[in-house]
Formats: structure tokens, sequence, C-alpha cells
């Protein structure tokens, strides 16, 4: 809080029609009559060229407000749509990269977190603009970004830091609006479209993915969306890493034709309670495959997957959907959905691996190099498991047992160890003899959850 205000607001402001430096001015003298609030710095003047939108766009003007307030965030944003609106702004729906005459983003609204229909604090796409941040940081470099915890100076440093790369082959696409209309154009024209669904923090494990859709078929589409859906800790949900442009500098170099990114309210633009909720009634049933393991350690994951799976297969309308065997159950139960829905096809591809044999992860950025080390048994385990198998043995208890005297060894806490029929999938540990076999292993290390899975029957290495 800053001279007694309940908030210090950060407003991002930006024109690229008509007489830019005027109606930026415009709008800072429009700031300056908010009730109940006091403009507290206005930054320089920035010229930026556009970020995404049509071809031929001209050059923005880019500045930051920081502002003392009593408004409410929902009351603040408000009031940011009418100064637009008297600055001949029209905002359509789904089209955020176009050219306006004046853009007012609410990029922070003091520590509040908010995600609501039509209003999301912090803005979940400020850290990855330099535009905004370039600006801010000239007038309030200590300013925190809540969730992130980064100041803007650091986010700044952050954004600089990214290696250069050419993202022109991939089109960045805000919200799935504009990837719906994008994927229907190529379908028109008789394109196919391979889809990779992730929540970012992209890894070479996901890469990989990118390449076989990009080889498979006309046009590999990529989401990026961290789904709060299936998140059960709002900690985890909350620390999960985000960074847009960064994951599309890399789906460049995978030969990714169109990525696209978007809020629960954009997914869900009409279905959201007043508290920014999707209502209960609202998700997708996960099916049968659901149960047991992360099921049970989960509750309610496999419902967020489902529904979002579902809602990103309607954006994309792909011709085949690409998957990692890594999350083993979730396979399946993307598959049921995908029956039941009559399509897409789901590709399962192979778990990606570190050199050490460690499944890759997003979560393994947050080991240290001992834990690293240490969560290599996880693999072992898999291993054992995999030689009892080969000499033999059939009952899938004994098959588990094998695993847990490999992870007792260990620092890991073990959540589950168990193997199932990867075909015949049931929630509690099958009773007879297996004639195929899946072992599964979730275990903790150091507050990092990591999951594997080796099909035992296999061929595999």
């Amino acid at each position: 809080m800053t001279g007694g205000w309940d908030a210090t607001a950060a407003i991002a402001l930006g024109s690229n029609l008509g007489d830019r430096a005027v109606h930026l001015e415009r709008a800072v003298a429009a700031l300056r009559k908010l009730p109940r609030s006091r403009v507290l710095a206005v930054s320089s003047w920035f010229e930026t060229d556009p970020v995404g939108g049509p071809a031929g766009q001209g050059r923005y003007l880019n500045a930051a407000v920081l502002l003392g307030t009593m408004l409410e965030p929902r009351e603040l944003l408000e009031r940011l749509l009418v100064i637009e609106a008297g600055a001949g702004r029209v905002r359509v729906p789904g089209v955020q990269a176009g050219p306006r005459t004046l853009d007012l983003d609410l990029i922070v609204h003091g520590d509040r977190v908010v995600a609501e229909p039509g209003l999301e604090v912090p803005h979940p796409r400020a850290l990855e603009r330099a535009f905004v941040l370039e600006p801010l940081a000239q007038i309030a470099p200590d300013l925190v970004f809540p969730r992130s915890g980064l100041t803007v100076s650091q986010a700044l440093e952050r954004l600089r830091a990214q290696p250069a790369v050419d993202t022109r082959a991939t089109l960045a696409l805000d919200t799935p609006a504009e990837a719906r209309a994008w994927c229907a154009a190529r379908r028109r024209a008789g394109r196919t479209i391979g889809f990779v669904p992730t929540m970012g923090a992209l890894h070479e494990g996901h890469l990989e993915l990118v390449r076989r859709a990009a080889r498979e078929t006309d046009a590999a589409v990529v989401s990026v969306f961290v789904n709060p859906l299936q998140f059960g800790d709002k900690a985890d949900f909350e620390r999960y890493r985000r960074d847009f442009a960064g994951d599309v500098a890399l789906l460049s170099s995978a030969g990714c034709a169109m990525a696209f990114t978007g809020t629960l309210a954009q997914f869900f633009p009409t279905e959201l309670s007043p508290d920014g909720e999707l209502p209960r009634a609202h998700l997708v049933d996960p099916g049968p495959a659901a149960l047991g393991l992360e099921g049970e350690f989960r509750p309610g994951h496999f419902a967020g997957v489902a529904t979002i799976v579902a809602r990103l297969f309607d954006v994309v309308g792909p011709t085949t959907a690409f998957f990692g065997e890594k999350d083993f159950q979730q396979t399946l139960v993307v598959r049921d959905l995908a029956r039941r829905r009559g399509g897409p096809p789901i590709v399962v591809c192979p778990t990606s691996r570190e050199a050490s044999g460690l499944a890759r992860s997003s979560r393994n950025e947050r080991l240290s190099a001992e834990q690293r080390a240490q969560a290599v048994a996880i693999v072992r385990a898999l291993r054992a498991a995999r030689e009892r198998w080969r000499a033999g043995e059939r009952r899938p208890g004994l098959l588990a047992d094998a695993l847990r005297a490999v992870l007792a060894e260990t620092p890991l806490q073990v959540e589950y160890a168990a193997v199932r029929d990867p075909e015949r999938w049931t929630a509690a540990e099958p009773a007879a003899p297996l004639s195929r076999a899946q072992a599964l292993i979730a275990a903790r290390l150091g507050g990092v959850r990591l999951i594997d899975n080796m099909r035992l029957d296999g061929d595999g290495p």
C-alpha cells in the first residue's frame, strides 16, 4: 500500500492508431480524474513493434501508470474500459492483437489474485511482454507480481536473458477463439492438424511430441494452458512455471505451426460462476480409467483433465492428438474420452528420458543435483520389476514387491508402486496372474511429486 491507499495498481497503456501520443496523454488525464484514486507515477512513452495480430500494423506507443486506489479490481477495470471507449476503442470478442486507438490493461492490483470471467489479475501475460515491463520498470522496478513473486525489474531481466530465437515460424495466439478460427480455416482447406496439449514449462519430451505431430500431419498445433481444474493443491498451481513466449520460441525449433494460450474464462466464457469457478455439473466424467492410483491420490484431477481436453478438442478439431506415455493413466482417460466423442485418434508416444533414465518432467527443474541422482531409483525399480517379469513372474503383488524393494532403500516417499493390466484397468490390484502388465510409481522427493511407468511385457530398453 502507498500513501494510505488500499492498493497500488499498475496499468499498461498502448496505442497504434491515430495520434498515439494524444491518446496516451488523454488516457493519463482521465486516470487522474478517477474517484478514490491518485496517479502516483507515469512512465515515458516507449515505441515498440506490434506483437501478434494482422500484418501491416503501425508501431505502438506504450506507457505505464502507477495508481494508488481504493477501487476494487472489477470496478477499476470497468472504468478503464470506459476510458478506452471514449478514445474510440471497440473491443471485439476473441480478438486481442489487432490495431487499436487505446488499450488499457490492469496488470497488478496490490497483492490481489483474481480469476473471474473477463478479469484476471495479475495480467496472465504481463511477464512475457517487454512492452509492458520496460515502461513499468522505469517507475516501479520493485513492484512485485503476485503468484510469481518476481519484481518488475527481475521479470524484465529474466525476459531479456532469454535466448534470441526467431519465433516467426510459430504463430502465437492469445485466445482460444483466435485458435478456433485458425484451425477451422486449415480444416476447410483440407489440411490435417496434429494436436499436442500442454501446460507449458516445455522440455525435450514435449518437443518430441511436437516433432512427431509435425511429421505426421500438415500442421502441428500446441496449447499452452496451466489448467486450474486439475490441481488439487492451490500452491502447486500458483508456482507452476509460466513462460508462453519462451515456450513459443522452443516450439518454433520443433516445427510447430501455431501455439495458443488462454484463461479459464476464455475457455469457458459462459459457464463460470460469479467467483470464477467452473460448477461441478460442468465437469466431464473421466470414466473408469480414472479410478485408483492417480485418481486416489489426486481426487478430481482426472475430471479436470477430461474437462479441459474435451474443450481443447472442441477448439482445435484435431485430425490426431499426441500424448506422452509418462502420464499413463491419463492416456487411458483421454482415449476413453476420445472414444465417447467419436475421435480424434490418440497417439501415445514413448516416455522421453534423460541420459540417466529419469523421465523428463517440468518438475525435475525443482530437484537439486543430489535429488536428481536419488530420483533415478524410480526407473531402477521399474527395471527390477521388468526383470522379474522376464524371469517368469506374473503375480501382480510380487511384481509390485520388486518395485517397493528398490524404493525402500531411498529417501523417496512412495505414494504408490503398483502393477496393473494396461488394457483392463482396475482400481485395485488384479487378483489373478497377468498376461500383460504395466508398472506404475508415484513418489515425492523434497516436496516434488514424480511419476513414471513401464510396460513389463514389452521389448523396450
